[in-house]
């Protein structure tokens, strides 16, 4: 059995969380190198990885790695491996690439010499001149950190957050790998109360959901291996009839989602459907400053506007004044926050006397926020 390095890779702020995932679906060995989660395995643990990774952007396999300061040795060193073992003969093979602090500066020229060199390999083994380039895709992504490239293979094809169950969505709608990660960094379990008072299509709630409930991230899509012909693909069949069977269909937990929007509420509850998880979650039609919630011990996970769409600016503070007014008052709730509002926390302390118990980093469509965690106590002390 080939064994391979393995690259989950992960948002900015994210390579903790999806380091935990890797290692609690037995991924030994788990380094983290410049936004990419690396593992050993084999062409089963890539399968795993794109089926269960809640918080991988893809899932590549490497498949060189050396030092390059020109384009001769970068050419070099590509077209001595054994592309044929790879491509067959009418594999699509674009190449994209990066480079960071390295002598080779220019993503387009590499590109171009990967792409010459690749073809070069392959017209050895196959004995042609030109490929047609009309099977299946094998996308190539190369990465030039500190004169050290690395080759891999993008085994995943469109982006993990595109998860297939979502058919509509709002404006800046938030990324379900992103959303996945919220709730992981939660301290909510599916014995607790859930709720998101700015649901918008409802996405941290399905995600919530979804896990609780045990449906395998990529469950519902296909991912580009699926094509290959030496990735087993019957082996992945058997892999997703397995993540089928471990779907808990009879959970029973208390988890809703409001929105102002009656709108985005019909989008949520679509989705929801599409997720299979519309008998778990129940959205509604409110405004966050009408939202009574019982003191039982309840994980709240918000993403609120962040004042593009809402005028004037002032009406962004109001309202996250009424959000810490109401919700962080609770006494028994955990109450998690994303916002790009770096006041907020003085917000906090104003309306409710609270101060985060922890803060992380994080890019949201490309924006800086922060998620505030205000942690409530521990519903295990009071039974």
């Amino acid at each position: 059995m080939t064994q391979w390095t393995i690259h989950a890779t992960a948002a900015f702020g994210l390579e903790a969380v999806v380091r935990r995932q890797c290692e609690a679906l037995g991924f030994g060995s788990c380094q983290v190198e410049a936004g990419h989660v690396l593992f050993p395995g084999s062409l089963t643990t890539m399968q795993k990885a794109n089926l269960y990774l809640a918080s991988a952007d893809r899932v590549l396999l490497e498949v060189g790695r050396f030092p390059t300061e020109s384009f001769e040795g970068l050419f070099d060193a590509v077209a001595a491996m054994d592309w044929a073992e790879i491509l067959p003969e009418n594999a699509r093979f674009p190449v994209r690439a990066r480079t960071v602090k390295s002598k080779l500066a220019s993503p387009s020229d590499v590109q171009k010499i990967v792409k010459k060199a690749i073809v070069t390999s392959l017209q050895k083994r196959y004995a042609i001149g030109h490929f047609p380039e009309d099977g299946a895709l094998f996308p190539i992504d190369v990465s030039i950190r500190h004169d050290e490239c690395v080759v891999c293979l993008d085994t995943t094809g469109e982006g993990l957050f595109k998860r297939g169950y979502r058919r509509e969505k709002g404006g800046a709608p938030l990324k379900e790998t992103l959303a996945a990660a919220l709730v992981d960094l939660s301290v909510w379990t599916p014995d607790r109360a859930f709720a998101d008072v700015f649901c918008g299509s409802g996405t941290i709630v399905i995600e919530a959901a979804r896990k609780a409930r045990g449906i395998a991230p990529g469950l519902d899509r296909s991912f580009l291996f699926m094509d290959w012909p030496w990735a087993d693909a019957e082996g992945y069949k058997k892999l997703r009839r397995q993540a089928m069977g471990q779907i808990r269909m009879d959970l029973k937990t208390e988890m809703l989602g409001f929105d102002i929007d009656p709108a985005m509420v019909r989008i949520a509850k679509r989705n929801a459907e599409e997720a299979g998880v519309a008998d778990m979650v129940h959205f509604l039609c409110r405004d966050m400053r009408e939202v009574g919630l019982q003191e039982n011990f309840g994980v709240m996970i918000s993403n609120p506007p962040y004042g593009k769409r809402l005028e004037p600016e002032e009406g962004v503070r109001e309202l996250m004044e009424s959000f810490a007014t109401r919700f962080l008052n609770l006494r028994s709730w955990s109450v998690y926050l994303l916002t790009a509002m770096q006041e907020f926390e003085s917000i906090a302390w104003q309306k409710a006397g609270k101060k985060a118990t922890r803060r992380r980093k994080l890019f949201n469509g490309g924006e800086e926020t922060t998620y505030y965690q205000f942690v409530g106590p521990d519903p295990k002390l009071f039974r």
